[in-house]
């Protein structure tokens, strides 16, 4: 399956460059554009919303829980991007895989937020906690947001090049 660049997580677009099925530069750009979308989406957040409204909501700033650690946190946010990433894998990308992708994807999720959201945010989604950072000013624990969805993403997207073979050159998005 070509991606065509409707993956709007920075951990998804870094397993797919480790297996290889993005180029290094489209790679970048995606993860520039995702970034850019995250803030521009909280700003207009901030627009839409009462000044109080951000005080109650920290702007969709993810947290980490009192009752868990930093590092407890990334391994968490890691084993939830590495359930995320392989879904995409399994049901999107696999050339063996069936065409339920957005259903599959969308099952995995609603598991991990409902697992975990309690006690991260469940973000998966460097992007998702880095445009409520900037709009909120609040960076307290954030590096837990890109340690752990990169390093699981890292994991799944090893891990099916390997299973699966996928490893192959990158192919080109036919216009």
């Amino acid at each position: 399956m070509p991606i065509s660049g409707g993956h709007v997580n920075p951990a998804v677009t870094f397993g797919l460059w480790l297996a290889r099925k993005i180029d290094a530069r489209r790679a970048g750009l995606y993860v520039v554009a995702q970034l850019a979308g995250a803030v521009a989406g909280a700003f207009l957040l901030r627009a839409l919303f009462p000044v109080g409204a951000g005080d109650a909501t920290s702007w969709g700033l993810p947290r980490i829980s009192p009752y868990i650690s930093f590092p407890q946190a990334v391994v968490i946010e890691a084993t939830l991007t590495l359930f995320l990433v392989s879904a995409v894998f399994g049901t999107a990308v696999s050339p063996q895989a069936p065409k339920v992708g957005g259903f599959g994807i969308g099952l995995v999720l609603a598991f991990d937020i409902l697992a975990a959201g309690p006690l991260t945010g469940a973000a998966m989604n460097p992007a998702r906690a880095f445009g409520p950072a900037v709009a909120a000013s609040d960076w307290h624990a954030h590096a837990a947001y890109w340690a752990g969805p990169l390093l699981g993403a890292a994991v799944a997207g090893l891990l099916w090049a390997w299973m699966l073979g996928l490893r192959e050159e990158p192919r080109a998005p036919k216009a």
